[in-house]
């Protein structure tokens, strides 16, 4: 049974903004990556100069996607079908039950999300890290939507959920007003030297967001900076191990289906 990854992420852009590297990396060393997005990004930006109107911003948006999950190696990408900059007024339990279907699919050992500020502080990005904190546990428990097993989608266990996270040191030396956390708080840092100039090359498929782009890769040090990714770990099935690590996978063991 080989590695599997699940991202549970907001809007097009952020898997590449985010864990672009990490992404990159583990595709390449064959595992299978999958990313499930709770919106088309409806409400961002519709490039700068624009390169589409607002009625078409949500089709736009998820082609870009496309395009960018192609280049960073994402086996498959999953709309879950609400709308940017309304999840905090969505029912929170609509949002989970459609998460939670995502992990019984794709039966990942390790999910992805953000961190309690979601890094921007977009209220979207903070509903996605409670919906994953709550989708971890209920995806394993026969009791949480039932009506998914009648489907043959049965209950799944991930082995660890993982908070992306940038030290907020980092932030504070760029001067942008940035939520990261205290460096000592990371538990995890993953290598992704390798794949700095493949995400690099998939900020140029989010065209609306060129603005955002532009400004941040012309940020002294963000070649460099890219070379790291760096996480939290939220949630863990595992025996306490070590830390700091540096692989996702650090202590599964890939025989076990993990299923409940």
């Amino acid at each position: 049974m080989g590695k599997r990854i699940l991202l549970l992420l907001a809007h097009p852009d952020d898997e590449t903004f985010g864990p672009g590297g990490t992404i990159a990396r583990y595709a390449d060393e064959g595992a299978d990556v999958d990313l499930a997005t709770a919106t088309r990004g409806e409400a961002g930006m519709l490039g700068d100069p624009p390169v589409i109107d607002r009625a078409h911003l949500g089709e736009v948006r998820a082609a870009e996607l496309l395009s960018a999950a192609g280049i960073l190696g994402i086996r498959n990408v999953s709309f879950l079908g609400f709308m940017d900059g309304q999840l905090a007024d969505t029912p929170r339990e609509r949002i989970v039950e459609k998460a939670v279907r995502q992990i019984r699919m794709t039966r990942p050992q390790v999910l992805i999300s953000f961190g309690p500020e979601g890094v921007s502080r977009h209220p979207d990005h903070m509903v996605m890290c409670s919906v994953a904190l709550e989708a971890f546990d209920a995806a394993a428990a026969p009791g949480r939507f039932p009506r998914q097993l009648g489907d043959g989608i049965l209950p799944w266990a991930p082995g660890k959920l993982y908070q992306f996270e940038i030290a907020q040191e980092i932030f504070d030396e760029w001067g942008v007003p940035m939520a990261g956390v205290p460096r000592e708080k990371l538990t995890t840092v993953v290598d992704t030297s390798g794949f700095v100039d493949k995400k690099i090359k998939a900020f140029y498929s989010h065209r609306t967001q060129a603005k955002d782009y532009n400004r941040i890769l012309s940020r002294e040090g963000y070649r460099e900076f890219c070379r790291r990714e760096t996480y939290v770990l939220a949630k863990s099935r595992l025996p306490p191990a070590p830390l700091p690590e540096s692989d996702l996978f650090e202590g599964i063991l890939l025989e076990d289906p993990g299923e409940s």
